[in-house]
């Protein structure tokens, strides 16, 4: 199947006759009823904005979010690094920083972490974790994901396509003679949290997994316990419905749940990282349940969501830090003569 890289007529067709279609017929239901009163008219008026509801839910999760990147100043920025072009693995041309420590700073034998940010964020959002892993000794590839930053696509999909992204950031990585392949390490924010997690499973090269705050992949990631409710069927309906319109709009197929894959990461080491005590929490836990051995669990309830950094800046640095470095069985940085930017 060919896949879709930006929204075609069909997409701008069902996005019409989802939204603004029943939204005319609502007002006309309306303007009858208050004439006429109809039980079942009523009934048809909820069913509508119901409808309209979803699809502008739909509508919303598959538009691309481009922030600007507002700053390059390496002074600024803290590092020095390299403007680099690939492509996904789906043919997208992404763009993104290649960053080594600079020229005399401790280098751990071609080690290199790749970060994807979440929704609506570019590579500014992982600015203070990629300058402390720079720091260490890694050298880190900064990118955005389709529809994102400089990154080409106007079609976002959940993650759904968007893992194809970070795959072809590590087709990349394999081209560059300063980065040693089988030390790989990928670490993603909230959309990019799942996508590394979904990446990991599609390829062993990535050594290390870590993920803060993963979003649901599939509808069955939502069952977080067997134990139905008034409340849960009502919410998986709607859950349904939005991820069926999704899969209509951008005539991309639902992916296989997190839940289900997961435990494929294995024997390669996994940590998993919530913020908060709501569901993230909740979700997070489910993840590292389904999740095989080695794995490890980091929680920082009194952080807002992607923002454990903010919370325990010495304590998150380090924790990443130091599972990286076991995660791919580093011994301790070396002085050595690293690669230019410019290379």
């Amino acid at each position: 199947m060919k896949t879709p890289k930006s929204r075609g007529i069909r997409y701008w067709l069902i996005y019409f006759m989802g939204i603004m279609l029943p939204l005319v017929l609502v007002v006309q239901n309306y303007l009858t009823l208050r004439q006429s009163f109809s039980i079942w008219r009523l009934i048809w008026i909820v069913a509508l904005v119901y409808i309209f509801l979803a699809v502008t839910q739909a509508y919303r999760g598959s538009v691309a979010v481009r922030m600007p990147i507002f700053e390059n100043d390496p002074e600024i920025l803290g590092f020095k690094y390299k403007d680099v072009e690939f492509p996904s693995r789906d043919g997208l041309a992404l763009s993104g920083w290649f960053i080594s420590p600079q020229r005399g700073a401790p280098l751990r034998n071609g080690a290199v972490i790749i970060l994807t940010h979440g929704y609506g964020g570019n590579r500014l959002s992982l600015i203070k974790i990629a300058r402390h892993l720079v720091d260490q000794g890694f050298r880190v590839l900064l990118y955005e994901m389709r529809g994102h930053g400089r990154s080409s696509g106007d079609l976002s999909t959940w993650g759904w396509l968007e893992v194809n992204d970070l795959l072809g950031a590590v087709d990349y990585l394999k081209t560059r003679s300063d980065v040693d392949i089988n030390r790989l390490g990928a670490l993603g924010y909230s959309l990019g949290g799942q996508v590394t997690l979904r990446a990991a499973v599609s390829t062993e090269l990535i050594r290390a997994v870590a993920a803060d705050g993963p979003s649901l992949a599939a509808l069955r990631d939502h069952l977080l316990s067997p134990k139905l409710s008034l409340r849960k069927i009502i919410l998986l309906t709607w859950l349904w419905t939005v991820y069926t319109l999704q899969t209509v709009i951008t005539g991309v197929p639902q992916p296989p749940s997190l839940v289900e894959e997961i435990s494929r990461i294995s024997p390669r080491p996994l940590l998993l990282i919530s913020c908060g005590e709501g569901s993230e929490q909740k979700v997070v836990r489910h993840f590292f349940a389904a999740a095989k051995e080695p794995k490890e669990l980091y929680e920082i309830p009194e952080a807002q969501h992607a923002e454990g950094i903010l919370a325990r800046p010495q304590e998150y640095e380090q924790k990443l830090a130091d599972f990286f470095v076991r995660g791919m069985d580093l011994t301790p940085p070396h002085h050595e003569q690293a690669v230019s930017p410019s290379d």
